[in-house]
């Protein structure tokens, strides 16, 4: 027969299993983390210009992984890994002193735009272009010759041809290649304590891993979104003429639902559930008046009704006084 518990043994296993859901619950609360916050170094970057900057990284990400597959001769794939917000010389302090990095120039917001890859991408696209193989990565120690970077130059315009049509698509930049610089200590086109964005991409072409790095100054994203804003809306925030005219051609292939009423009428719901067929209903509009012309339900002309090619059709007569204005 199976032993009975007591009185005083239900009370201790009740209090073990309270002990240890107070436990558990002591155990969740700590594994909660917490992300530290520098008060002293806020961040800049509003959540609208994180969203522009991230769309402006993927962009080029795909841009950038289309041409070095086509240089390379080999399957490249390229992504984002990290995006963070960082002082200037943080960043600098951090590079190695022998690095290719371009300086790109956007005239039209006055700003430079860093770009550096790591020397086992770099050495590996120079092999290529020399017509050698990029099985595996070379990287010797030692400085870059004068037509490496010649070779890297080429590089880099390309790059900042598509930089030019990324950003084409929120302003109308002007980006050229300022230069190619080799030990970024030597890099003065921006200010120490400047705070900066420093996008980090993944890139892996074959065997070979490596990364590219672009430092983007707040400035020039706060330029970038503000100008955007500006030539999008007029002081009112309504969209320019050009930004119109712009929406409405986009739209012009658009199909959208054109109907006609000929007339309308108020019943009760007790007649509406005693209408039989052959009950006529009395409009309320007269006989002659025009028809009134709705585009998605929306009220816009006044037309006539008649026959054309034996199919029921409108003749549009004139606007609608309280149509909505496009």
């Amino acid at each position: 027969m199976a032993e009975i518990l007591s009185q005083n043994q239900i009370d201790e296993l009740l209090s073990e299993l309270a002990n240890e859901a107070v436990d558990k619950k002591k155990t969740e609360i700590i594994d909660h983390t917490v992300k530290n916050y520098d008060f002293k170094s806020p961040k800049k970057m509003s959540r609208e210009q994180n969203k522009a900057l991230s769309s402006i990284t993927d962009v080029l990400a795909r841009h950038l992984s289309s041409y070095f597959a086509g240089l390379m001769r080999n399957y490249c794939e390229i992504s984002v890994a990290s995006i963070e917000e960082h002082p200037y010389y943080e960043y600098n302090n951090a590079l190695p002193d022998t690095l290719m990095t371009g300086v790109i120039d956007v005239a039209n917001i006055n700003a430079v735009i860093l770009m550096d890859m790591s020397n086992s991408i770099t050495f590996s696209l120079i092999e290529k272009m020399l017509g050698g193989s990029t099985d595996t990565a070379l990287i010797p120690e030692r400085e870059f010759s004068e037509i490496e970077i010649a070779l890297m130059e080429r590089v880099f315009k390309k790059i900042s041809f598509f930089i030019h049509e990324t950003l084409g698509n929120i302003s109308n930049p002007n980006v050229t290649l300022r230069q190619i610089e080799t030990n970024t200590r030597f890099i003065k086109a921006v200010r120490i304590e400047e705070i900066v964005e420093v996008i980090v991409y993944n890139v892996e072409v074959g065997d070979i891993k490596g990364t590219i790095t672009m430092c983007i100054p707040y400035t020039f994203i706060d330029a970038l979104t503000s100008s955007g804003d500006r030539d999008d809306l007029n002081k009112d925030g309504i969209p320019t003429d050009e930004v119109r005219n712009a929406m409405l051609a986009e739209l012009s292939e658009t199909y959208v639902d054109v109907g006609g009423i000929i007339g309308t009428a108020k019943l009760t719901l007790h007649d509406i559930m005693n209408l039989q067929v052959g009950d006529v209903i009395r409009l309320e509009q007269r006989v002659g008046s025009p028809v009134l012309m709705t585009i998605n339900n929306n009220k816009w002309f006044l037309g006539e009704p008649g026959i054309k090619k034996s199919q029921k059709a409108i003749r549009f007569c004139k606007y609608y006084k309280g149509r909505i204005e496009l």
